[in-house]
């Protein structure tokens, strides 16, 4: 059965007219609910809305840290290391994918529920009080947003559309500025911390957030292209599985993946020309792996960010809590290491990326099993 994103009423019929009909598999009841939910999520919202108009009002957000990569690039574990300073806020999973009504409702679900589970593309845990991605509040309110296509995959076809927000109307863009604002006021009424901000797809917006957030600091996190490439052929193939209201093909998925790469690649290299000296650090996924809190210290120091010291000892924990985790060993076919290579080779060869030891060609998994 198909899951629901909890959009509201307006969100849901903006992307249910675009869904290809030759590639439907919307059934009735999933509209059905769809409406009704939207229905319930829209009124929360002008009620969550109300209730706070006053401190919204005079909600005046600290300038963010923004955290930037591709999907798959180490961004979920940069989040949370950041997310351990206690001087910094974040948008938990609960208000991310309840951003109609989560200033209503948050502190009583954390109490009602505290279970983690574990993610379906990497078997990482999270929790409703996990760091999350703000792309997904922005889309249950009905900015535009590349997961619209975690819906309608059919999007996928056009990466630039989706990915580069300058291809919408003037409009559309506007209504992504302000969805981004105010959901950054909500987070500030909320927690009154500087907030650490993390999703895949802001990296494609870079020169329109440092246009809007000057003051603001960016972390570029990138990895290994190769782990990246095969890590998103399993990320989106089991996104769409619970998501999609379309049928979708494998081929797509590995289109929609090589030009995506190279369209943020663009985005991330106009905003770094753009940056002001110590605006935007980089780090590799690969050292931070190896050396957490060295490499931290390093960010904080590159960024200018506050005395890291007072960071020092619960980021040191949470490094211990998930040093044993087991990353995941992924598996291209020759053809498909064969066609990233003819793509990213460019790439490659500037960020001196080699094959990884723990990346499998299926015909390395078939000597290793005769």
């Amino acid at each position: 059965m198909t899951r629901r994103l909890r959009l509201s009423l307006t969100a849901w019929r903006r992307l249910a007219q675009r869904v290809d009909g030759r590639r439907s598999r919307l059934t009735w009841s999933t509209k059905l609910a769809y409406c009704l939910g939207g229905v319930a999520h829209s009124s929360l919202f002008i009620l969550q809305n109300a209730s706070h108009a006053d401190a919204l009002r005079g909600s005046v957000p600290h300038p963010p840290v923004f955290v930037l990569g591709f999907w798959r690039s180490g961004t979920t574990l940069l989040h949370e290391l950041f997310c351990c300073d206690p001087r910094f806020g974040f948008p938990s999973t609960y208000a991310c994918l309840n951003p109609s009504h989560f200033l209503l409702s948050e502190a009583w679900a954390k109490r009602r529920d505290a279970r983690q589970t574990s993610r379906p593309m990497d078997s990482m845990f999270y929790s409703w009080t996990a760091p999350q991605e703000d792309e997904f509040a922005l889309l249950a309110v009905g900015a535009p947003s590349p997961y619209e296509a975690l819906i309608v995959p059919s999007l996928m076809r056009q990466p630039k559309a989706l990915l580069d927000l300058r291809q919408r109307t003037s409009p559309e863009q506007q209504r992504w500025v302000e969805a981004l604002q105010s959901f950054l006021r909500q987070l500030t009424v909320q927690q009154r911390k500087a907030m650490v901000l993390k999703s895949p797809p802001h990296g494609f917006k870079l020169p329109l957030l440092l246009s809007l957030f000057p003051q603001a600091r960016y972390v570029v996190i990138e990895r290994n292209p190769y782990e990246v490439f095969a890590s998103n052929l399993k990320l989106w193939p089991t996104l769409l599985d619970l998501y999609a209201v379309e049928s979708w093909s494998a081929e797509e998925i590995e289109r929609f993946v090589l030009e995506a790469y190279i369209l943020h690649e663009a985005a991330i290299s106009e905003g770094l020309s753009m940056a002001r000296p110590g605006q935007v650090a980089s780090i590799r996924y690969e050292e931070l792996v190896a050396d957490p809190i060295g490499q931290m210290e390093r960010l904080y120091r590159d960024l200018k960010l506050a005395n890291f010291d007072v960071a020092r000892e619960p980021l040191t924990k949470h490094a211990h809590a998930v040093a044993g985790h087991t990353r995941n060993r992924f598996v291209l076919s020759s053809a498909q290491k064969a066609r990233m290579e003819s793509v990213w080779g460019s790439f490659l060869k500037a960020k001196h990326y080699g094959w990884p030891e723990g990346c499998l060609s299926l015909v390395q998994t078939a000597a290793l099993l005769g």
